[in-house]
């Protein structure tokens, strides 16, 4: 007895300081989590699989004691050993409950020999895993009734924490659909806030939604890494790609940081953060680039520390800003307490405080809300940034307005006394004349008026007693033609119908007679109105209106399209509105009238009426500025022999009586009165255009 006590001993630490167990595989449905029924060693160098199996190397294995292999972040590949036994006739499989692995190599051992090698990773191309899906998932291959040791090794630069687990197909794919729903609810709710406000930022065109829709890209894309949706799907054959995944976790510092600044208005309301905030801009960036450097470790934990720093440095801004009355950081501080409150919990995940979620990690959690309240915070900013950027702009206009109505009124008075010190004499000999010339042509037009009103007035008589009479001629025929019948000599009926066309001929030019008299009533008036502060884009725009529809209502069949480009910024300048719309009404009716289908050449392509309203501001030669309104037509166009008679009283191209000749004259000497110009521009076949340029002041 005494001798067997000693050798006990000897065997025990020879053999190892561990009694590593069995694990029975009897339940089909469930999973079997492994990781206390491993042994493991720490692997700081490069060791062959040969070495791994000596039997003197055996003591340096030691028994894990958790259920949940963590290792943190390391260097070091770490070799797992493992036995099974299968008691069933199903076939089990060894899963690895992350997919975020450089380097997994799995070795079944026979009589201390490796008898087969399984070899995948994110290293590897996707098609090389023994089962194509985006965590690791190896068939055992354990006859029923027997027993298999398994020889792991794993070598990551990430966070070194997964479970091991064994079961059968069945759960596997159990599992696998959990976890695929809730990863895609995940991502489309990221994707959602992204369309979104990638939205909002092609309509405000503000660089705070292209930060937050960088920010939350950059999220969804590192999360979709982590489970190896972006290796499965975009590039499946190159792995070297998944060895800079990481770089993703560098744009985030950097583009929450630019989101933070803009949203909190971290320079006005924080400068001292706002300044400090540059550290974490240098810190993404710095640990953006070492990912293509050899020390992607350091890269990784700058990372996970800088994410945690910035994190807690702008909650504390957050707080600063809000205290000083920025409503928005409410949301803002919400929403970034629960990011942290993720990272915290992902931290504690990894330290074994809190058990590891294989279907969601707690920075998904953490982000998901994140970014859904930030959303809701940034809607919430549109309406008041709108409501502030209207008052700042009226205020604006206000004060532009108020300065320019100062230094106008400045001006004034400095030409006011130049001109009364340098050229009192000349103005006051410049007024007499233009007072003389203004007199005596009052005194012409005033006998022309009286001249010709005189005339008019007794014209007009004669011309309502042709027109009247005629329409009681017509009326008396009607009814002498109501009594005749079939006994009436034809003669007679053919004097009557004679006698009434004659009528309606006579009414026809009594209507136009009377219509070339008020032409010239209205062309001999001396108007007597006042200029008024008059917006010229509204009343171009109400005289078209009105000109179309008047047409409509003659001529049903008539149809033309029209366009207005209107400058908006011309505003109100000071004319007679009845005036200017009088000659806008007549230029729109010629304009309308020489598009008419039926007064177009033949032509194989079909022919669109168009009539076309300009208005614009412009520079004279002599640096006036000047307000310039265009009509024009696609119709045929004026005749060159003739483009210098249109302005003349009585001259027309229309057909007789559809024309009294005045339109043009007339609109000629109100626009001339207003210190202005009429001119035209046509060209045979292509069409014409009418321009008015006023002055602007």
């Amino acid at each position: 007895m005494r001798s067997i006590l000693p050798l006990c001993f000897f065997l025990l630490t020879t053999t190892g300081l561990y009694a590593q167990s069995i694990v029975p595989l009897s339940d089909t449905v469930n999973w079997y989590a492994i990781g206390r029924h491993t042994a493991y060693f720490r692997d700081p160098g490069y060791l062959r699989v040969e070495q791994i199996l000596q039997p003197d190397f055996q003591s340096k294995f030691k028994q894990y004691e958790q259920e949940v292999p963590n290792f943190g972040s390391t260097s070091d590949a770490v070799w797992f050993k493992f036995t099974v036994s299968n008691n069933t006739d199903k076939d089990f499989y060894l899963h690895i409950g992350s997919a975020f692995i450089d380097s997994i190599a799995l070795y079944t051992i026979h009589d201390n020999k490796v008898a087969q090698v399984l070899l995948t990773g994110d290293d590897y191309v996707f098609k090389q895993r023994a089962v194509m899906v985006n965590t690791f998932l190896f068939p055992l291959q354990v006859p029923k009734n027997a027993q298999q040791e398994y020889l792991l090794r794993i070598k990551t630069v990430q966070p070194f924490f997964f479970p091991l687990r064994v079961g059968t197909l069945q759960a596997f794919m159990e599992d696998t659909h959990i976890l695929d729903l809730i990863q895609g609810i995940y991502t489309g709710v990221m994707m959602l806030i992204f369309f979104y406000n990638l939205f909002l930022y092609f309509s405000t065109r503000e660089k705070i939604y292209l930060y937050y829709v960088a920010y939350v890209l950059s999220i969804t894309w590192f999360m979709s890494s982590v489970f190896q949706y972006v290796f499965e799907f975009i590039w499946p054959n190159f792995p070297i790609l998944n060895q800079y995944a990481v770089a993703v976790s560098g744009l985030t510092i950097l583009t929450a940081t630019l989101f933070t600044r803009e949203f909190l208005h971290t320079s006005q309301l924080a400068p001292r953060a706002h300044r400090f905030s540059i550290v974490f801009i240098c810190w993404g960036i710095l640990a953006f680039l070492l990912v293509f450097t050899p020390f992607k470790i350091t890269a990784l934990s700058l990372a996970q520390a800088g994410i945690v720093l910035m994190a807690i440095y702008f909650l504390v801004a957050g707080v600063i800003v809000y205290r000083k009355g920025y409503e928005p950081a409410k949301f803002y501080l919400v929403a970034w307490s629960f990011l942290i409150a993720g990272f915290i919990a992902a931290i504690l995940e990894a330290l074994n405080v809190l058990p590891v979620m294989y279907y969601i990690n707690s920075m998904q959690i953490g982000s998901a809300i994140e970014v859904t309240l930030l959303s809701l915070a940034l809607a919430d900013r549109i309406n008041m940034y709108k409501k502030q950027r209207e008052e700042a702009h009226a205020n604006t206009l206000r004060i532009a307005h108020e300065k320019s109505e100062l230094i106008l009124e400045q001006n004034m008075l400095l030409e006011q006394k130049v001109a009364e010190r340098t050229v009192a004499l000349t103005q006051s000999l410049n007024d007499l004349k233009v007072t003389q010339a203004q007199l005596i042509q009052s005194e012409k037009m005033a006998s022309l008026g009286e001249l010709t009103s005189g005339i008019a007035h007794e014209i007009q008589n004669p011309l309502n007693f042709i027109t009247n009479f005629s329409e009681v001629n017509i009326e008396l025929l009607d009814e002498v033609a109501a009594d005749l019948n079939d006994e009436t000599p034809a003669g007679i009926k053919s004097y009557i119908s004679d006698i009434r066309d004659n009528s309606d001929r006579i009414i026809f030019h009594g209507k136009r007679a009377d219509a070339i008299v008020k032409g010239m009533l209205q062309h001999s008036r001396t108007n007597t109105n006042e200029r008024e502060a008059t917006d010229i884009n509204a009343l171009c725009d109400e005289y078209l209106r009105l000109s179309y529809h008047g047409l409509r209502a003659k001529d049903k069949t008539f149809a033309s399209d029209f366009k207005t480009y209107f400058d908006e910024s011309i505003g109100a300048i000071k004319v007679i509105p009845q005036d200017i719309g009088r000659v806008l009404l007549n230029l729109y009716n010629n304009a309308f009238f020489a598009v008419k289908p039926s007064l177009q050449p033949v032509s194989d392509e079909p022919y669109k009426p168009l009539v076309t309203v300009k208005t614009n501001r412009i520079v004279s030669q002599s640096g006036e500025s000047l307000i310039e309104i265009s009509v024009s037509d696609n119709g045929i166009g004026i005749p060159h022999q003739i483009v210098d008679k249109i302005f003349q009283p009585f001259f027309t191209t229309k057909p007789t009586g559809q024309g009294t000749g005045l339109g043009l004259s007339i609109s000629y000497d109100i626009i001339k009165f207003h210190g202005g110009q009429l001119k035209v521009e046509t060209e045979e076949g292509k069409g014409t255009t009418f321009i008015i340029q006023l002055p602007e002041k």
